[in-house]
């Protein structure tokens, strides 16, 4: 499975790292991306879910970036920027996902406290 190593690399993670996410040994996960074994639809799904991508995505079905992201890009008139920041937000593992989006929460709330008590 190419694709894996691709999503791997575009989030830059390592073997290890996509391993422990999904739940299976580094051993099998080598094995998944070296194409020697494909995983059960289970470990498929979770894989989906840790590149946030679709299961056809990962077999080969599908040739291209989701076309969601372009169409929230145009409907919204985003600069290069932010849509390049929303896709790699997106790629994010959903933990990391969380905990950005965690410290963007406080950061916020310590500002308006800030400004309150000025």
């Amino acid at each position: 499975m190419n694709t894996l190593k691709t999503a791997r690399e575009k989030i830059g993670c390592t073997q290890q790292e996509c391993a422990n996410a999904i739940g299976v040994t580094l051993r099998a996960w080598q094995t998944y991306e070296q194409g020697i074994r494909e995983p059960k639809f289970e470990t498929l799904c979770a894989i989906a879910d840790f590149f946030n991508v679709t299961t056809d995505y990962l077999l080969g079905r599908e040739t291209g970036e989701p076309e969601t992201i372009d169409q929230l890009a145009s409907e919204f008139n985003m600069t290069a920027l932010e849509k390049k920041i929303l896709d790699n937000y997106l790629s994010l593992p959903k933990n990391m996902r969380t905990d950005l989006m965690e410290f963007l929460h406080k950061s916020v709330k310590e500002v308006q406290e800030e400004s309150v008590n000025d």
